[in-house]
């Protein structure tokens, strides 16, 4: 019993639902071709007889010639070469066309194996190649029933005797208009061409059907993430408005604690830190806004973008912020680097020192940023811990992990030995497009 995750594409499930169909598919393409062989074989033993009853009316002896005997052995070899033939039908259309139609034209053979190989053609294939093989098809057609309708009993002619009421087993002579010949050989021709198209009207429309669903598929998909994004945008909008007035609050009052600090410099310090610090998150809150209202506008936007030249303005401000920091940054052709990777560099340190600071307040920290073109950029923080344990992994690793599972890095982060929490972050080098290098340059 075969079993689908609730997950599963939708395009997927006719696979799964029709295994027992999609079994039994083989077996009714071998049925009908069996059935396409007896009808063709059947044909052929069919027009062999009434030949050889035409040649014995014809022969004064009622005997039949070496020479025709030979040329019944050969229709017959012929007979099975272009029953074979047939199941090439749909890989070499042409080839087995063009094999069963002349085979009637040199041999007292019916055209019905050319008639099931032109219905594959026409399926197949299109253009100027294919009529011409229609033509030749019903040339063949016609030349059959013509020579079959020459005969001058309905023991000697299929169509005559199909025609023309008269004892069973017994031959009786029988007119028959050379008309009904050509028209008969129009009609199979029409119904092996009609098939033909309908069948590749029919896999057109499966194909069509297919992209349709698919399509369809692509369209849900996008209108549920679009909805999300919406949903996301909502969200942001609400905490920038939440959090940009608590950030003006918080300016505001650090900016009167400052004032009223007077003489004491490490409090009116640290006040203007909190000041700045408020400032410049409020300005971060505004960048995002308009990345989220303009998004082709401002996405790219340098004056927006961090840059890998800002690294040491993120350290300075953790010292500032009382935070011991060892660091060392060495970056070779920084200015090459693409702007998404510089964003993610910054980001990917300033958020593992904020993670130091948070869950490590008063142990230093040890920084190392180095890389370029050839090694990539390489991200390590080390620091002790002034808690008995790290805790769970909260958002900000999370966050980390997945800026470098977009760029294609690796990170690894977690307790050795020593009880020293490591983070190490490897990125692959992104080099900056031609035109903005040249930008960079100017």
């Amino acid at each position: 019993m075969s079993t689908m995750s609730p997950d599963a594409e939708p395009i997927s499930r006719p696979f799964v639902l029709g295994t027992g169909t999609a079994r039994l598919r083989p077996v009714g393409r071998a049925a009908r071709f069996g059935l396409m062989v007896l009808v063709c074989l059947t044909g052929s033993l069919l027009a062999l007889g009434a030949a050889l009853s035409r040649w014995a009316e014809d022969s004064p002896t009622g005997e039949v010639t070496g020479i025709r005997n030979l040329l019944v052995l050969a229709a017959l070899v012929g007979a099975i070469v272009v029953v074979v033939a047939l199941r090439r039908r749909h890989t070499a259309p042409y080839a087995v066309t063009l094999l069963s139609a002349s085979l009637p034209l040199l041999l007292p053979l019916d055209a019905t194996a050319a008639l099931f190989a032109l219905a594959a053609l026409v399926r197949a294939r299109s253009g100027r190649l294919v009529w011409a093989c229609v033509a030749l098809v019903g040339l063949a057609t016609a030349v059959a029933l013509v020579r079959d309708a020459s005969g001058r009993t309905t023991d000697s002619s299929l169509l005559k005797s199909m025609t023309t009421t008269h004892p069973a087993g017994q031959a009786v002579p029988a007119d028959l208009s050379m008309w009904v010949p050509l028209i008969v050989a129009m009609a199979l021709l029409g119904a092996a061409v009609g098939a033909g198209m309908f069948m590749r009207n029919r896999v057109a429309l499966a194909v069509t059907q297919g992209r349709a669903d698919a399509a369809q598929q692509s369209s849900e998909v996008l209108s549920d993430r679009l909805g999300r994004q919406a949903e996301r945008d909502l969200i942001a909008r609400e905490v920038h408005d939440v959090i940009g007035h608590r950030l003006s609050l918080l300016s505001l009052h650090a900016g009167g604690l400052q004032v009223a600090a007077g003489q004491d410099p490490r409090l009116a310090h640290s006040a203007a830190l909190i000041r700045e610090s408020a400032q410049q998150a409020m300005n971060d809150l505004q960048s995002l806004l308009r990345v989220l209202r303009e998004p082709e506008e401002t996405a790219l936007n340098h004056t927006t973008t961090p840059s890998l030249s800002d690294l040491p303005t993120v350290i300075d401000e953790t010292v500032d912020g009382g935070m011991p920091v060892i660091s060392t940054v060495y970056l070779s052709e920084a200015e090459a680097a693409d702007p998404a990777l510089a964003r993610a560099v910054y980001r990917i340190v300033q958020e593992l020192l904020t993670n130091a600071r948070r869950h490590a307040p008063g142990a230093p920290v040890r920084l190392v940023v180095q890389g370029g073109p050839e090694v990539g950029v390489r991200i390590e923080t080390a620091n002790h811990l002034t808690t008995q344990h790290p805790g769970p992994v909260g958002n900000g690793l999370t966050g980390v992990s997945e800026r470098v599972g977009l760029l294609g890095g690796t990170v690894r982060h977690g307790l050795d030995d020593e009880q020293i929490f490591r983070v190490a972050v490897q990125l692959p080098w992104i080099p900056a497009p031609q035109a903005e290098r040249q930008e960079v340059r100017q």
